[in-house]
């Protein structure tokens, strides 16, 4: 008979031979876990690029306030703005815009401008024009959209007359403009009415930084100057 300390081995074999295999075992689970994530994170970057659920083309109307800060706060004022803007979308994250947007009376012209019905009092148009793009933020709110962008503008101020003083329109003859770049920044929130996304009413914050050169425009002096504006509107939009 064989002695008994013999047996230990085999015991010792069998317990080595098991201890991997439970590793083994942990090791695949482990592997299996990130492959079940990986399909996973696949399946959801694919249903977000086949996702179509936008449009195109994108129009709006806004009204608001075109607010001067910093030092351009001392020789202009907020002013009522309006904003048109179109919007061509690549995709449901990307988006190429152009706008024209229109301040009344900034400067606060109160010259004399010579007409040719004489002398009559002026007033001025502040004219902003962003050219950039935006990225959409995805989020799970399917009637909701945030977008943030930016880009460059260009800034045109001009002294004009009203033909209201007189009845028709009268050439201006010592009304004089300004202009210049700079760029701009924007966020915006937007709200669809329907399940198709057409109708939507949003509101956009845009911040301009641009320098204008050339003759005074009303308070505006005749230097170069940085200007910097605020711009809050409510907006009216359409996608087709």
């Amino acid at each position: 008979m064989l002695p008994s300390y013999r047996r230990k081995p085999a015991q010792n074999s069998e317990l080595v031979v098991f201890a991997p295999t439970v590793a083994g075992l942990k090791l695949a689970a482990m592997e299996r876990t990130k492959l079940v994530i990986l399909v996973g994170l696949v399946i959801s970057g694919l249903g977000l690029a086949q996702d179509t659920d936008y449009h195109h083309h994108n129009a709006i109307f806004g009204v608001g306030a075109a607010i001067p800060v910093g030092n351009t706060s001392t020789y202009l004022s907020t002013a009522p703005l309006i904003n048109f803007g179109y919007g061509y979308r690549f995709n449901r994250f990307f988006q190429a815009d152009a706008g024209i947007q229109m301040a009344f009376g900034a400067a606060h012209n109160q010259n004399p401008e010579v007409t040719d019905a004489g002398f009559i009092q002026g007033g001025d148009h502040e004219f902003m024009i962003p050219l950039g793009g935006r990225v959409y933020i995805p989020q799970p709110f399917k009637r909701l959209e945030f977008s943030v962008g930016g880009g460059t503008a260009y800034l045109h101020y001009s002294e004009t007359v009203s033909s209201s003083n007189v009845g028709y329109s009268v050439g201006c003859y010592s009304c004089t403009s300004r202009g210049g770049w700079g760029g701009y920044g924007l966020a915006n929130v937007s709200y669809y009415f329907d399940s198709n996304r057409i109708f939507h009413v949003g509101t956009t914050v845009q911040f301009i930084d641009a320098n204008t050169n050339g003759p005074a425009v009303g308070n505006v002096p005749a230097l170069k100057t940085t200007d910097h504006w605020t711009n809050v509107s409510f907006e009216f939009g359409l996608s087709f």
